[in-house]
């Protein structure tokens, strides 16, 4: 069904699954490993973003977060399109979050830590540029209390039955197209219950992101056309989709984007399910940051 004809194809195949099995085995020590040497070693660009503060969000953003307090949904809906956001039929949303100025220390930030010596991993299985925020440090100081103190609200009242209400883990990366490199990125879905994908730069043309179903829903979609949404990324704005919800980002032509990307975890749905396999998880420990299985000590699912 996929290709393989003859026995060296297989035994091929078999090689490369059987060599990025013991990578993402060895993975997690590898972070590890890799997290310790910057924190003892890299030095900052702007130590001021390493701690958020309310200066680095975007004003309208606030408002946003306090109609999400209010535990209305009706008021949250209004409220992102009052502030210069969208909202789709597809629960796909799009609303301001970082100002500009934080915008632009940020992707200084990154370049910095990108041009730093020492090896560092990939952001994700599928971008081949960008870094991980967890493995640079910058996680706990200001995607933390990002997450806690202003993204929890609105993602219990746009995604409770996906566990936006149950969030206790996360993963942050940055990832970046530009021309030469990585252009696009192809049709999936992520290891998240939601994700949020912060767009820091605007000196790029092209490279909008297209929404479609939901993985695992095929029933739901049965004899229905195929439906799609594309939207344009505004800088400093945040779009806010499910997890499972397949994506794509379409080629640039011009320029350099640059984007954080938040995928925010839920052991409450995830110790029943695995968001990648769609069974239940058959959990392995592992030596550091898990992949948000379980709150209590870190785990990961075996296909992961």
């Amino acid at each position: 069904m996929k290709g393989c004809a003859t026995e060296k194809q297989y035994k091929d195949v078999l090689e490369q699954i059987t060599s990025e099995i013991e990578r993402r085995r060895a993975l997690h020590k590898l972070t590890a490993d890799r997290t310790q040497r910057f924190k003892d070693t890299y030095i900052k660009l702007h130590p001021d973003i390493w701690i958020l503060k309310e200066p680095f969000l975007d004003s309208r953003f606030f408002s946003i977060v306090a109609d999400a307090q209010s535990k209305s949904l009706d008021n949250l809906l209004f409220s992102i399109l009052d502030n210069s956001g969208n909202i789709t039929e597809m629960e796909v949303y799009q609303f301001p979050v970082f100002s500009s100025d934080m915008c632009k220390l940020l992707i200084e930030e990154i370049e910095n830590f990108e041009s730093s010596p020492h090896a560092k991993t990939r952001p994700n299985t599928m971008n081949e540029y960008g870094v991980s925020l967890d493995e640079m440090g910058l996680s706990q100081g200001l995607i933390l209390p990002l997450i806690q103190k202003y993204l929890l609200p609105i993602c219990a009242s746009l995604f409770p039955s996906w566990g936006g209400g149950t969030i206790d883990s996360f993963k942050a990366f940055s990832v970046k197209y530009e021309m030469g490199n990585d252009l696009q990125l192809a049709t999936h879905y992520d290891n998240a219950e939601v994700t949020i994908n912060i767009n820091l730069g605007d000196k790029y043309e092209g490279g909008n992101l297209q929404f479609g179903r939901i993985f695992g829903d095929e029933e739901e979609y049965e004899g229905k056309g195929e439906e799609s949404y594309t939207c344009d990324h505004k800088k400093g704005h945040g779009i806010l989709h499910c997890g499972r919800r397949m994506h794509s980002a379409l080629p640039i032509t011009q320029g350099m984007r640059t984007n954080l990307v938040i995928w925010m975890r839920s052991s409450t749905v995830r110790n029943t399910q695995c968001p990648m396999c769609l069974s239940h998880p058959s959990l392995h420990e592992v030596p550091a940051e898990g992949e948000g299985f379980t709150i209590q000590s870190p785990w990961s699912c075996s296909c992961t």
